[in-house]
């Protein structure tokens, strides 16, 4: 008795048709195109939180260098009546100037933080530390606005202290700092607009119009040693 092959020894298993090809192709290439997709949208996203999250970690570390620093003007060591006058040397909106007693070298040291909002010497946007012949070094870049909130004895406030009072009055300061992340955000519109700690709502930060994101800090500081 024959087999079926033995019968039909030319007979061969059929490949696929053009047809099939065609749809094969097809379906692959709509997957390829669905996978870029997910992965190009995933980027993006994952590209947009690494850019808050470092602008965050910007924010917060010159919010607690400048409060490190700020809590020790006046500073006189363990013998405040008969070391230097220390205290705030300058006070304006966007920068302060401090003395205090350096233990190192016994001698007064003055830090300045200052705010750039134009381009001299390419520093535009950034803030500054000086410490007596040091700097200024950056410490934050991408800082849209920076302002310095006084409160003086007796409860007088302004960004500009000297025009209401003695800076020896002064007796804290409330800073506030806006940041931006240093890529723009095509999926992103920045229309807000942010209000400093003097509450000077005729003159907010804004509007930018832009992709940045921003996040706006703020820090009380108590002048203890004045």
């Amino acid at each position: 008795m024959m087999t079926s092959n033995q019968m039909h020894p030319h007979h061969k298993s059929q490949g696929l048709t053009l047809v099939e090809l065609l749809v094969a192709l097809a379906m692959a290439a709509l997957l390829s195109v669905a996978l870029v997709a997910t992965f190009a949208s995933y980027s993006r996203t994952q590209t947009a939180q690494d850019n808050i999250i470092s602008m965050q970690q910007n924010l917060r570390a010159a919010l607690y260098l400048m409060g490190r620093d700020l809590r020790m003007a006046g500073y006189r060591g363990d013998n405040p009546a008969t070391a230097p006058k220390a205290g705030v040397t300058d006070a304006k909106a966007d920068s302060i100037s401090f003395s205090f007693l350096n233990e190192e070298t016994g001698a007064l040291s003055t830090i300045t933080y200052l705010h750039y909002d134009s381009n001299a010497d390419g520093m535009k946007d950034t803030l500054s530390r000086t410490m007596d012949a040091d700097g200024p070094f950056i410490i934050s870049e991408d800082i849209d606005g920076v302002e310095f909130f006084y409160t003086l004895d007796g409860g007088g406030q302004s960004t500009a202290p000297a025009t209401i009072g003695s800076l020896d009055d002064i007796r804290s300061v409330e800073i506030t700092i806006l940041a931006r992340t240093n890529r723009d955000d095509r999926n992103f519109s920045n229309t807000a607009t942010y209000t400093p700690a003097s509450d000077n709502s005729n003159a907010p930060w804004g509007t930018n119009n832009d992709g940045h994101r921003r996040r706006m800090g703020k820090s009380f500081i108590l002048f203890r040693n004045m």
